[in-house]
This record gives structure tokens, C-alpha cells and sequence, in this order.
């Protein structure tokens, strides 16, 4: 069985004027159904405003879907209340785009990475300092620097320092939104390399959201291409980059440099 199944998601947003709502709605996710095995990463490829972000905001139940469901292993988050989401909200996490964000600039790595660890167990401060390290040498950053702060790190380490976050807590599905999009061509291919790593070493399943197709192929199992709110093509990612049946897919390769 698939660890995450998407059901028929629906989010549509009224549009509005001076007046009020329109009575009209823009279809940012409009009737998608995906599955991911476990174990497995899938790519979603499409352009900006295709709908991407909104699908994995709702699977991160950070945006309601308007109809569907979203399945986390065997359980539908969409009929949970707020408590129990936040409950199992360690089963699933997520690494955003900007890294230069997405950490508090007031809390050290230390700080950061400690309180993502005691989302699954408290530790005394020896074993927190010792789990600590472990993850920054998973990740290739060294252990010493743990206690500095965001500023005092490259985009592609504070990106590092983000994925450790996401996976301290032991996820089993893994949200990747645009993780390398803000980074030098010269550093993605090692983010890319390392979230490959990390769900074969832990056998996490991932959800990875880009723009660039050439990207998705690098790293995923499959593909899923995304179009106005639509799936409008799914495969292995070799028969998705090698043979597109879609025009749109067609026309995302052709984008390649």
C-alpha cells in the first residue's frame, strides 16, 4: 500500500473584489490524485503558480483542501482535528525553498536541531549535545559550529542545517519545496545528492517540488507533471524525460538549457 495517497484533492479560492467575493473561485489544486510508495521519491515538476506549493501545503495540513483527501499512511489527515495533526505532524516534514528563512536568525543550530529532536523524545543535555552532532556529520557540516547562528552559515549549509531539522524528528514522508532553486548550480547537486542519500539510509519517502525537469530526473522515481492545478502527466522518470506524451511536458524540456 502507498504511504501517502492523494485523493481527488480540491483547493479553490474564492475571487474577490471591492465588493466582496465574486462568486467565482481560481482552481489552484483542481481534482489531483497521486500516490508515493515507501520508500520512493516523487518528482512534481511544473511552473511557478501551477499549483505545486498549494498541493504540498495541503499535505502538510497548512492549507484545507476544498474537497479530497490526503492518506498518511493508512490515516486521513483531512478528517483530523488540529490536535491530533499536530500529534503526528512528526511523521512528516518539510524543507522550504528559501533557506536563508526558513531558520530563526535568533536561535543557534543547537537551539534549532534540539527542539526539532525533542518533537519525538526528551533528552537530557548530554544526549541532546551528542544527537546534535550526529546530525550535523549526517548532513556534512561539522559539529563544532552548532553553536553559531544562521548568519554565520553559506545558503547551501543553512540549507543542510534545514534538512537535518526536517529529519530529526525520524519522518517517514519527507516534503522537499524547491530546495535547491535558491542555491548556486554549484551547490545543488550536493543537496540533491544528500536528500538521496538520506531517504535510502533512513527509507523515507519524498515529495520533491520543482521547476526545472532536468532537476526532478536527477533525483526522483517518478513524475508527475502539473499544469493549471492538474496532473496532466505521470511516469517513471525516464519514460517522462525521454518520451513526453503531454505538449506541456514537451515544452518544460524544451526550457532545459
Amino acid at each position: 500500500m502507498a504511504y501517502l495517497e492523494i485523493i481527488n484533492a480540491c483547493v479553490h479560492y474564492p475571487v474577490r473584489n471591492t465588493w466582496g467575493t465574486t462568486g467565482e473561485f481560481v482552481r489552484a489544486v483542481d481534482d489531483v490524485s497521486l500516490s508515493l510508495e515507501k520508500g520512493s521519491i516523487l518528482g512534481l515538476v511544473g511552473e511557478s503558480g501551477c499549483g505545486k506549493s498549494t498541493l504540498s501545503r495541503a499535505i502538510m495540513q497548512l492549507q484545507p483542501l476544498t474537497s479530497g483527501s490526503i492518506i498518511l499512511n493508512g490515516v486521513n489527515l483531512s478528517s483530523l482535528p488540529p490536535r491530533e495533526i499536530r500529534r503526528r505532524r512528526t511523521d512528516f516534514q518539510m524543507v522550504f525553498q528559501d533557506p536563508y528563512a526558513s531558520l530563526n536568525p535568533r536561535m543557534s543550530i543547537f537551539s534549532t536541531l534540539a527542539e526539532a529532536l525533542e518533537q519525538r523524545e526528551k533528552l537530557k543535555k548530554a544526549a541532546r549535545e551528542d544527537a546534535v552532532a550526529e546530525l550535523m556529520q549526517r548532513v556534512g557540516l561539522s559539529p563544532e559550529h552548532m553553536y553559531k547562528y544562521p548568519h554565520e552559515f553559506s545558503g547551501g549549509q543553512r540549507q543542510r542545517i534545514a534538512i537535518a531539522r526536517a529529519i530529526a524528528p525520524k519522518p517517514a514522508l519527507l516534503l522537499a519545496d524547491e530546495p535547491v532553486s535558491a542555491l548556486d548550480v554549484s551547490i545543488q547537486s550536493q543537496i540533491l545528492n544528500l536528500l538521496t542519500d538520506l531517504t535510502q539510509e533512513l527509507g523515507i519517502s519524498m515529495l520533491f517540488i520543482s521547476h526545472d525537469l532536468s532537476v526532478v530526473h536527477y533525483i526522483a522515481d517518478n513524475i508527475a507533471v502539473m499544469q493549471r492545478g492538474k496532473i496532466v502527466e505521470y511516469g517513471t522518470a525516464d519514460a517522462v524525460f525521454n518520451h513526453p506524451q503531454h505538449q506541456y511536458t514537451q515544452t518544460l524540456l524544451a526550457a532545459i538549457p
